[in-house]
């Protein structure tokens, strides 16, 4: 792998972490028309790519995670009584999300094989401007960590479950998500972002092991390039968070629906026509 291309994967990987257009699925078609395999030869890549979006989001919400820690210990103190603490609230909510992600360890394996798939990323990205079109019509209602229901977390956890498959956008379900169950579009933003924290975080953690095991899941990316693709993600990751706040405030996803209608119907037509 060049470091041209390592910065390419990741100014793909920012920008596309957090605009609802599915970053593993563009990624995918990155791998696919540039690399010289698929996604499971720059599987370590991909995880620490995402490790540089998760910089991202720490730096951007930065106070909501200082306070979401300081009020853990608290909470723990308290013998894990909420009382009436919003940010405890928070952190119920947060593990709540987690609940789905569990379902899905036994199927790592195939979801991986999953990613190589041009086809699949195609109709997803479809399922993708489905999803935003029709989260433009949800009622404008104002839940927050204050009153948003276990319930609601759950709901928005299982959508980020469905996320994990490339070209179905995380960012995007769990925003609709949110928005879908009632919740005000600044803290729909807010919750989606911050509960992909302890996700990626493990995904990490788990490569990282792995890696640890058998050296060759590293494939042939030097030490700079995955240097070169976390920094590049990082940054701008920072400048997409920005445009997704607006976009959501504005409450307008059609330039996004047009665009993955667009190359989801294009990546679906162009792996047809390879398979004949």
């Amino acid at each position: 792998m060049s470091i041209w291309f390592a910065a390419l994967q990741g100014l793909v990987q920012g920008l596309t972490e957090f605009l609802p257009v599915s970053s593993s699925g563009h990624l995918v078609l990155v791998q696919a028309l540039f690399g010289s395999g698929v996604e499971t030869n720059y599987m370590l890549f991909n995880v620490l790519l995402h490790f540089g979006t998760l910089l991202s989001v720490i730096v951007a919400f930065w106070k909501d995670i200082k306070e979401l820690f300081v009020e853990f210990f608290g909470w723990i103190r308290d013998g894990f009584k909420i009382n009436g603490h919003p940010y405890r609230r928070f952190i119920v909510m947060l593990l709540i999300t987690l609940i789905p992600m569990f379902i899905i360890l036994p199927f790592e394996s195939k979801l991986e094989a999953a990613f190589s798939s041009p086809l699949l990323v195609g109709l997803m990205l479809l399922i993708t401007a489905a999803l935003l079109f029709l989260s433009e019509k949800a009622p404008k209602k104002h839940k927050t960590e204050q009153n948003a229901s276990w319930l609601d977390a759950l709901i928005v956890g299982i959508g980020q479950m469905f996320a994990v498959l490339p070209g179905l956008s995380r960012s995007g379900t769990t925003i609709c998500t949110g928005l879908f169950r009632g919740f005000s579009r600044e803290f729909a933003v807010r919750f989606a972002f911050i509960m992909s924290l302890p996700v990626v975080l493990g995904a990490n953690i788990l490569e990282l092991v792995d890696v640890i095991q058998d050296p060759s899941l590293m494939g042939d990316a030097s030490i700079a390039c995955y240097i070169v693709g976390i920094l590049v993600a990082m940054v701008s990751g920072l400048a997409a968070i920005r445009l997704v706040k607006l976009i959501t405030n504005r409450g307008n996803f059609r330039p996004f629906v047009v665009y993955c209608t667009l190359v989801g119907t294009i990546a679906v037509v162009a792996s047809l026509i390879a398979m004949v």
